[in-house]
């Protein structure tokens, strides 16, 4: 995929949202962070609605170089591939963004795929409340997205542009047309270009914009729709979400 089709699909969609629209450098920045996390072999794509609201002073904090991940993209960005989004010891001279708390439910949704879950306390390696020494949890996560890449698993969302702002999104109807939009002029293609063995296609609201496109693209039988993490659901039903992430995640794998 190419930066030009990137920004036609987001010149569609600023004509979209107005003056609601991120800057063209976050979304440029996120495009390279999800192409540094990028498999060779594709697998399985997590296909999520978008990430989070980045601005130009959120570009502006710079991370510290970590030498195990050579050609990583060093500017902050509110997106789980982008390690510093809730560990603040990773953005340069402690200038780190407020609010800046992560996502930790998308961090669930990482570690289910290539780790069995039997409760709450299986996710403590990656998250604050289960390994308070920053350090230690920022290896686990690194180890983490590094298998994850490894065994083909990728990230993708399905707008090009951050819909969430200060934990607000779009209104129903702009949400459903600049999710299509972004799907029919950039997101299809990079579903296509990747030929996954099967697509996890995270919540409803996605699904209802794409799921017949994405049937005819990769088959019937080759996505699944799973709710989001944060869906007013019982732990039970969501215990068993993220075993259903690692079971697909483990039979698409290529041999």
């Amino acid at each position: 995929m190419n930066d030009e089709l990137l920004l036609t699909c987001y010149r569609q969609i600023s004509g979209i949202l107005g003056d609601r629209s991120e800057p063209w450098e976050s979304v440029k920045l996120i495009e390279q962070y999800r192409r540094y996390w990028r498999p060779k072999k594709v697998n399985v794509v997590l296909l999520a609605e978008s990430h989070v609201f980045t601005s130009d002073d959120d570009r502006s904090c710079r991370l510290k170089r970590r030498d195990e991940l050579p050609g990583c993209p060093l500017s902050y960005a509110r997106f789980v591939y982008c390690l510093a989004y809730g560990e603040q010891t990773l953005t340069a001279e402690g200038n780190h963004p407020s609010s800046a708390h992560g996502t930790p439910q998308f961090w669930k949704i990482l570690y289910s795929c290539i780790n069995e879950v039997d409760s709450k306390v299986s996710f403590s390696p990656i998250l604050k409340s289960g390994t308070r020494l920053s350090s230690k949890r920022i290896k686990n996560k690194i180890d983490l997205l590094v298998e994850l890449k490894n065994r083909g698993i990728w990230l993708v969302d399905a707008s090009i542009i951050a819909l969430y702002n200060k934990g607000v999104k779009p209104a129903n109807e702009l949400f459903n047309e600049v999710i299509r939009t972004s799907w029919n002029n950039y997101t299809k293609q990079l579903i296509l270009d990747a030929q996954p063995n099967h697509v996890i296609v995270v919540g409803k609201g996605v699904a209802k914009n794409i799921e017949s496109s994405l049937s005819s693209l990769v088959g019937s039988n080759n996505y699944t729709v799973i709710p989001q993490p944060q869906a007013h659901l019982p732990s039970e039903e969501h215990l068993s979400n993220f075993n259903k992430y690692n079971s697909i995640c483990l039979a698409n794998q290529t041999k």
